[in-house]
């Protein structure tokens, strides 16, 4: 018997995000392999949409083979479909001539003793899936799925939620078909043969861009990381507003020696313009840096956005029009030829979702400040999409994914800033070296995916990065994955 395992789809309601290209691919391929069998380990969605559920229920059943599926954590956030989700399982146990597959139901973390008396049925031709890992669910129901797996030594058990593949034993952790969140791997699914016993990994293609590496610019913080920049042949580069405390005379001759060296494109990241008493106020330097792009002959301007809270702009109806008046008025006394970028911003421990919350954390908000800015400017205005905040944005991540950001913004973007994220201490930590491509807290797929594919602009990918050999980290990464 061959049987098809998923998990950890992580559907959004945007019908253009990548994860639906996935659900197409994985379509097409059970088509022509036709297994006997598909099982679905849970989180069909990433936020709990009730019609985004449905559908993709209704669109794995029309392929017209057996579909066992349950939902998964992620499927039950949002509480006005969480019932309905909750109870939209397939029964316990299916039989398939020897082979029964017992179909888990664990979303919430816990499993019934009916449940459980159903899979004490389970033999060495038995199958058992669910959702979580044994590792984290919680402690009594743990310990009472290892008291069964050692009355059930020889009965396969495979999970989700994890989103990597591994294998202890006679448990295993399926791959995620997701990819925003693939870790280790390409998005993948997975085929079982009862017979042999071995699994077959089928990807969806992320690999990296070929020409990706002709984009590749850095942030630099320091003036040292010129001549970084210069000795690696890196092509474009950010200054920030510590460039302000640079020898003017020695930057101007180190960002000649970079252009003579191939440098091509040079931006500048101006400091956020804020709001307070009706009036729009530039933070200290920004002024100075625009007279340091003009000096410096910098092509791009990469821009927060307001840092204003939702609340305010909804209720003063002049504010966003206020701040994009006083940054275009700022930005219009430039000459050359200039493009402008309007940044992501992301949750912080001190937000709390909400209107109090800043402005600028959903498609949107930036969407909508950077056309109000467009209007005003006499330079072109598009996104400059930060990857790294787009995927540190709890709990507005789950809605808007890395996918998402890209299938709404596209070919607007004007810019990338990328910096892996990292957990640690129950919390996130930005601007981090990127040590693997498909890594645990953000994979780059669907970025490798968007850009292959010509679905986002092919514009300068600037490492953002703080720790001190952050660079040389990341650039290696990329050698060594490029070469293999």
């Amino acid at each position: 018997m061959n049987i098809c395992f998923l998990c950890d789809l992580h559907l959004p309601a945007c019908r253009e995000a990548i994860q639906y290209r996935m659900l197409e691919f994985v379509r097409k391929d059970i088509v022509k392999r036709q297994p006997d069998c598909i099982a679905f380990a849970g989180d069909a969605t990433c936020d709990g949409d009730l019609s985004v559920y449905q559908q993709f229920i209704s669109d794995m059943q029309a392929l017209a083979i057996p579909f066992l599926y349950i939902p998964g954590n992620s499927d039950l956030r949002n509480p006005a479909c969480r019932d309905a989700i909750e109870k939209m399982a397939s029964p316990c146990e299916n039989e398939f001539g020897r082979v029964r597959i017992y179909a888990l139901n664990d979303c919430e973390g816990r499993i019934s003793q009916e449940q459980y008396a159903v899979i004490d049925r389970a033999d060495e031709n038995s199958i058992v899936f669910l959702h979580h890992t044994l590792p984290t669910l919680p402690k009594e129901t743990r310990e009472q799925m290892q008291a069964w797996m050692k009355k059930h030594p020889d009965t396969l058990l495979i999970s989700g939620h994890k989103h990597f593949y591994a294998r202890y034993g006679n448990e295993i952790y399926l791959p995620a078909m997701d990819p925003d969140k693939c870790i280790g791997e390409e998005p993948c699914i997975v085929y079982y043969d009862t017979e042999s016993k071995e699994m077959q990994h089928v990807h969806f293609p992320c690999p990296l861009p070929e020409d990706l590496k002709e984009y590749f610019g850095i942030s630099c913080y320091k003036m040292e990381q010129i001549d970084f920049a210069i000795r690696e042949g890196i092509q474009y580069l950010e200054l920030r507003p510590s460039a302000l405390e640079f020898d003017e005379m020695k930057l101007k001759e180190r960002i000649a020696a970079w252009r003579k060296a191939g440098g091509k494109g040079l931006s500048i990241h101006l400091p956020d313009v804020g709001y307070q008493d009706g009036k729009a106020i530039a933070a200290e330097g920004y002024d100075e840096l625009l007279q340091l792009a003009q000096a410096l002959d910098a092509d791009r301007l990469t821009q927060h956005v307001p840092r204003i809270s939702v609340a305010k702009a909804e209720e003063d109806d002049a504010a966003l029009d206020k701040i994009a008046a006083c940054m275009a008025e700022k930005m219009n006394r430039l000459s050359g030829k200039i493009t402008i970028g309007i940044e992501n911003m992301h949750m912080t421990a001190n937000d709390i979702p909400g209107k109090n919350r800043r402005f600028g954390y959903i498609p949107e908000e930036c969407m909508a400040f950077a056309r109000l800015l467009g209007k005003k400017c006499r330079y072109p205005v598009g996104y400059n999409f930060d990857i790294g905040h787009a995927r540190n944005n709890a709990p507005y991540s789950q809605k808007y994914q890395i996918g998402t950001w890209m299938a709404m913004l596209g070919k607007d973007i004007v810019g990338y800033h990328m910096h892996q994220v990292t957990d640690a201490d129950g919390g996130f930590s930005n601007h981090m070296p990127i040590r693997r491509l498909y890594d645990r807290v953000m994979s780059l797929a669907s970025f490798f995916a968007y850009w292959k594919k010509g679905w986002i602009a092919h514009v300068p990918v600037i490492f953002e990065m703080r720790p001190e050999d952050a660079y040389e980290i990341t650039l290696e990464t990329f050698r060594n994955a490029i070469t293999e």
